[in-house]
């Protein structure tokens, strides 16, 4: 090994030393002591590998004065011991420092979707307004009656709860299962009915959604076994009917989530597919996904694109199984919600997978509230559907106060003016419908869009979108206290500004 490395690892700081440094002395040792010895781990490497200047550019340059080069052809003598140690030991206890914070700081914090994707997947999709949190406090506050019979002073079942609502709201004949979410009711349902049996399909909808979590993947999960049938753009009932063998246990239809087809496409109708399933002796489910109660007004529809089928309307003539997602379209928490003929729901309850996939109080409760809100046509107390279905004079009062009190501030480096945009669903909902909107658009004479941008999101935790050179603020998806939270930050930033003028 060369001198000149050897002397540097030798001046290394010990662990012992940096846990009572008073810097990080006062610290929870539990958390400090694997943080030391990863960055002496770090910083060791990086001496034996000569690289210092590119992994502790600022360590580098200090030692440099010190005439400790790293360049093993430098004549240059080495400091002292003690210099090397106490300038290690403070580049060391800086960083460490901050890698501490930064563990305990948590992740999950509140932001400002100021995107206009109203379930923004990324973003925890729907809000909970404050009124429904009030009715749900006490449930998770206090000891409750989850799996208790109060009447009979008996142990019940967590499943009873939200199912007499949901009853009351769209199919009294028909029983309801909740589970985590609507992949985990594919899961279950598949695997109940169809484990080495035949599952069949449209090719068109072999949907992926987020995480590259796929359709035939689920089913493989399950123990299917998937028979695909008919073109990407277009099935037929026939080749449902052709494909149908003594192994068939299911005809399944998937919602396409988050894409359309239009043009040269066609597809079964899932009351067509029920009445073959139900001629044939086979079970008929329909993975609806998105979870949209009634048809929302305020959009339009991209030319050629299919409308959404409703809840209301599949109920009607609803097919022996179908599962949606609360926290969608439903605006709810997040969860799979199954709907079935009850000897069904009574099957999928015996499958010892659902303890694995079963809900909690949170859940539970948050589902009960929304929908108590729909049984009582409270949708204005439902956020997702609240912002979904505001006018176009909301939307303009509300971009006026946004501009209003930005022009208040009396920005210099930062202007301000109304825009009209288009804002989504999300969420893997509504892809072929765009909604109307207002936003401000913001741009800086000494910040370039995606800088301002990235100042936003990660000082002030507000997420917007960058559109020909401008920032913009989509007010459809502002929340209370919001507007104020936005103009802080851009007095913040050009304070900053202003600064180095």
């Amino acid at each position: 090994m060369h001198t000149q490395t050897h002397k540097l690892l030798q001046a290394l700081p010990k662990v012992d030393v940096l846990l009572s440094h008073p810097h990080l002395s006062a610290l929870n040792p539990r958390i400090l002591k694997p943080l030391i010895q990863q960055h002496l781990d770090a910083l060791r490497r990086s001496i034996l590998a000569h690289s210092l200047a590119t992994t502790y550019p600022k360590l580098s340059e200090s030692l440099a004065h010190l005439k400790c080069p790293e360049n093993s052809q430098s004549t240059h003598t080495l400091d002292s011991r003690a210099t090397l140690t106490s300038h290690f030991t403070h580049a060391l206890v800086e960083s460490i420092a901050h890698d501490y914070h930064a563990h305990l700081t948590p992740s999950l914090v509140p932001v400002v979707n100021a995107s206009g994707v109203v379930l923004q997947t990324n973003l925890g999709r729907s809000v909970f307004a404050p009124a429904l949190l009030d009715r749900i406090r006490p449930i998770l506050t206090r000891y409750c009656s989850l799996e208790y019979d109060i009447a009979q002073g008996k142990r019940s079942s967590r499943y009873t709860h939200a199912n007499a609502l949901l009853k009351a709201l769209f199919c009294p004949e028909y029983e309801f299962l909740l589970v985590n979410n609507n992949a985990a009711a594919v899961l279950l349902i598949l695997n109940t009915f169809a484990r080495d049996k035949e599952v069949i399909i449209s090719r068109g909808e072999l949907i992926e959604i987020g995480g590259e979590f796929r359709i035939p993947e689920v089913m493989k999960s399950a123990g299917s076994l998937l028979i695909e049938v008919g073109a990407t753009n277009k099935t037929h009932l026939c080749d449902y009917e052709r494909a149908i063998s003594p192994n068939t246990a299911m005809l399944m239809k998937a919602h396409k989530s988050n894409f359309a087809q239009i043009g040269f496409c066609e597809e079964v109708d899932m009351r067509e597919l029920s009445a073959l399933a139900r001629s044939n002796g086979l079970i008929d489910y329909y993975d609806l996904g998105s979870g949209c109660v009634a048809d929302i007004a305020g959009a339009h529809y991209v030319a050629g694109a299919q409308a959404e089928p409703t809840l209301y309307e599949i109920f009607a003539s609803p097919p022996s199984l179908l599962s949606f997602s609360g926290d969608k379209l439903f605006g709810a928490s997040q969860v799979g919600i199954i709907a079935g003929k009850p000897e069904l729901i009574a099957a999928l309850k015996a499958n010892h997978l659902l303890r694995a996939l079963r809900v909690d109080k949170l859940c539970i409760s948050t589902l009960q509230a929304t929908l108590e809100a729909y049984l009582h046509d409270e949708l204005d107390s439902i956020p997702t559907l609240s912002m979904l279905t505001l006018t176009r004079d909301t939307l303009h009062q509300r971009a006026q106060s946004l501009l209003q009190m930005i022009e208040s501030h009396a920005l210099k480096h930062i202007s301000a003016q109304i825009v009209e945009v288009d804002s989504l669903a999300g969420g893997g909902s509504l892809p072929d419908r765009v909604f109307a909107s207002m936003a401000i658009a913001l741009t800086s004479d000494t910040l370039k869009a995606n800088v301002l941008e990235s100042r936003l999101r990660r000082e002030f935790h507000i997420i917007t979108r960058v559109s020909k050179e401008q920032v913009l603020i989509d007010v459809r998806t502002l929340l209370e206290g919001d507007i104020e939270r936005i103009c802080q930050a851009l007095s913040t930033i050009e304070s900053s500004q202003s600064t180095k003028d």
